[in-house]
């Protein structure tokens, strides 16, 4: 699975901008080097770095009937579009606030515990080993999603502590979306 669109690191402005040039038709070396005003080099090193973090990848080879190599083209994953976006917050916290006031809190909890169980489902498969490991993976999965999480207990018992909820802006619209995170986090564990 690829990394949820809130994982994204924020993104350099070069790296923004090749991603945007890629999405905009300039798929290989050359062309985003003579759009952008930079060297090859300099295109190479940004586009490597997106490859790596699994903004981009490669489509296939553009051939110009020319000596040399074919020409790589790039296209954008879905972690790369998601990148460039700007919309899945706003859309989230209106979605789920039109959804509170349409539906009662048993169907709503039903529905956002639904939606937990399908995004583990997406997730690493749940982890294996000791308590202390499993309540770790929780954690780390509350941070690969934007929030942040600790871990408190003994050998027995291990509490994930939330100090900043990946959904925030959804739970302040509609408290009942927090079902979506318990509901991963049971099927995680």
């Amino acid at each position: 699975m690829s990394a949820p669109a809130s994982s994204i690191p924020a993104l350099p402005a070069a790296r923004v901008s090749v991603l945007d040039c890629v999405r905009r038709g300039q798929p290989t070396v050359n062309a985003l080097a003579e759009v952008l005003g930079i060297t090859d080099n300099a295109v190479r090193l940004q586009l490597s770095a997106l490859e790596r973090d699994g903004l981009l990848r490669r489509r296939g080879v553009r051939r110009s009937g020319k000596a040399g190599q074919p020409a790589a083209e790039y296209e954008l994953t879905e972690l790369g579009e998601s990148a460039l976006s700007r919309a899945y917050q706003p859309v989230l916290t209106r979605l789920v606030a039109a959804l509170g006031e349409r539906f009662d809190a048993r169907t709503l909890r039903s529905l956002f515990a639904d939606a937990g169980r399908r995004l583990s489902r997406d997730t690493n498969p749940a982890p294996s080993g000791s308590l202390a490991n499993r309540a770790q993976a929780c954690a780390a999965l509350i941070e690969s999603l934007g929030g942040s999480a600790t871990i408190e207990g003994t050998r027995t018992r291990q509490v994930v502590i939330g100090a900043a909820c990946p959904l925030a802006a959804a739970v302040r619209a509609e408290p009942m979306s927090c079902a979506i995170v318990e509901s991963l986090l049971a099927e995680h564990a």
